[in-house]
């Protein structure tokens, strides 16, 4: 796997800053890094399933603040958020990068699956 792109990638939060700015980077490894504004990231979860099941992952982060938006820094269970994004993978976006910055998201999870690396998410 080619990791450039998952290398203090800026590419979605260039031209937003002072804006909210997601950053998901490795633990071991903090230059593999991406940086995410916060737009993007909202337009892929903000449409939650209502079943009452309860949210997990980056939905349950951002819709009751919990995680990275309540610490500092949050180390993510990245099987659990993994399983989040997968629920929105055959959504339509008003941004035509959005769904850029969700494959994007994905393919930082499974390589920090992959090998087994630790995630740290920020919200600034």
């Amino acid at each position: 796997m080619d990791i450039g792109n998952l290398k203090n990638n800026y590419k979605y939060y260039e031209g937003f800053e002072g804006e909210e700015e997601i950053i998901l980077k490795i633990k071991n490894d903090p230059s593999i890094n991406i940086h995410i504004w916060c737009g993007y990231f909202n337009e892929i979860f903000e449409e939650p399933n209502l079943d009452g099941k309860g949210w997990k992952g980056f939905t349950r982060d951002i819709h009751q603040d919990e995680g990275a938006y309540e610490e500092d820094e949050y180390e993510i269970d990245i099987a659990e958020y993994k399983e989040d994004i997968l629920q929105y993978q055959n959504r339509t976006y008003e941004f035509e990068e959005t769904k850029d910055v969700y494959n994007l998201i994905l393919e930082f999870l499974e390589y920090a699956s992959n090998h087994n690396e630790t995630v740290i998410m920020e919200v600034f």
